[in-house]
């Protein structure tokens, strides 16, 4: 049989494990890979200032990160994004942005809140076509044009890139002014916020249609050169700034503003850094998030991780640490007793790395085994 339709039948098992992953059926799902570091550095080949001047290049260095993984040997869905940062969005408005050659870009400048209220309302795709949202465009052009001339592996898939959140784009758009607003000023805050909400929903529209990805589902990779299938989760966000206020704040601020960001995408895939034990559990209870993915876990004590999880019913994607001394199999015997234990569905990024195929097969099908009763 060809090589291509071996590969082609090979991706629709990993879709149908998703589905019955999703519906409570099948085993839990195990990914080895790592977000960005490629031998102690964020790019393989090309730098990222490099990457950042010319679509070709960042094509190729993304389809370098994904070639040890066309083997398909484990759950992950070969993905790729355009991986700009998190000033993507904010540069499509027309903020100016610095790029250096082994850091993500950071904005040089910022709007003040009265500038940010008074740009169009609402924010539409036509008011983003600037800067890098022209050459995300552009890139993913680029791969579908390859793609369709057979140069690139078919079982390679598209996914939008970093979009942020709602609070994340207020705070990188507007700078610290907006924690000090939060105070005194909050009417100006949620008019702030919805610029954001309207802008997230915006540009995750318009990336999704250009991918031809439907509203309520989504491939994500987070970042990785691999991924999984959401068949009932159409967009990511990510809320790292919201770390930075109260619980009473989030409350006001921002979950409303997270529960109508997922009204057009079904659920959201919630991302964020750092330590925050009430926004976890906000989080947590929230019926638009179905899976959660801590950019720290090695902040949280994992049984009350798992709990809040399991009681919920939100997914957990991540990593999660090895222990000092653990090898592979006793690695996955702990998580598995750990899902077990407080009913938690997880979709493990695996802290352990095989050293090669043979082992990274027995692990597979060792966490199949573990979990697929759970």
């Amino acid at each position: 049989m060809d090589l291509t339709v071996l590969r082609s039948e090979a991706i629709r098992r990993k879709f149908r494990f998703y589905e019955e992953f999703w519906m409570g059926e099948g085993p839990f799902p195990i990914l080895f890979t790592e977000p960005h570091l490629a031998k102690g550095k964020p790019y393989i080949r090309h730098d990222l200032a490099e990457q950042h001047r010319d679509p070709e290049k960042h094509l190729e260095e993304r389809l370098l990160e994904i070639e040890s993984h066309l083997e398909l040997i484990d759950d992950g869905i070969p993905t790729l994004r355009s991986d700009l940062g998190t000033t993507l969005l904010p540069s499509g408005l027309g903020l100016q942005i610095e790029v250096q050659p082994e850091l993500h870009p950071w904005l040089a400048e910022h709007l003040t809140p009265e500038q940010y209220c008074e740009i169009n309302s609402p924010v539409a795709p036509q008011d983003l076509q600037r800067n890098e949202v022209l050459f995300s465009q552009e890139f993913y052009n680029l791969f579908a044009r390859r793609k369709s001339q057979g140069l690139i592996p078919a079982e390679i898939s598209p996914y939008v890139p970093d979009t942020q959140g709602i609070f994340d784009l207020s705070h990188l758009i507007i700078g610290t002014d907006l924690l000090y607003l939060l105070s005194d000023r909050g009417d100006q805050v949620l008019t702030i916020q919805e610029r954001s909400l309207e802008l997230f929903l915006a540009a995750t529209r318009m990336f999704k249609d250009l991918l031809g990805e439907r509203s309520g589902s989504m491939v994500h990779g987070h970042g990785m050169p691999i991924g999984v299938w959401f068949p009932d989760t159409g967009a990511r966000i990510s809320e790292d700034s919201a770390t930075l206020v109260s619980d009473g704040m989030i409350r006001e601020f921002c979950l409303p503003f997270i529960e109508r960001a997922a009204k057009p995408f079904g659920r959201l895939f919630m991302h964020y850094c750092g330590h925050h034990p009430g926004i976890l559990k906000m989080l947590c209870q929230m019926q638009e998030i179905s899976t959660l993915n801590l950019g720290n876990p090695e902040m949280y004590d994992l049984e009350e991780l798992f709990s809040l999880c399991g009681r919920s019913g939100t997914v957990y994607f991540g990593h999660l640490p090895l222990l000092n001394g653990e090898d592979g199999p006793s690695y996955l015997d702990r998580l598995a007793e750990l899902c077990t234990r407080h009913r938690t569905r997880l979709i493990l990024v695996s802290s352990y790395h095989p050293w090669g195929s043979e082992e990274k097969a027995a692990l597979v099908k060792r966490w199949h085994s573990l979990t697929r009763r759970i």
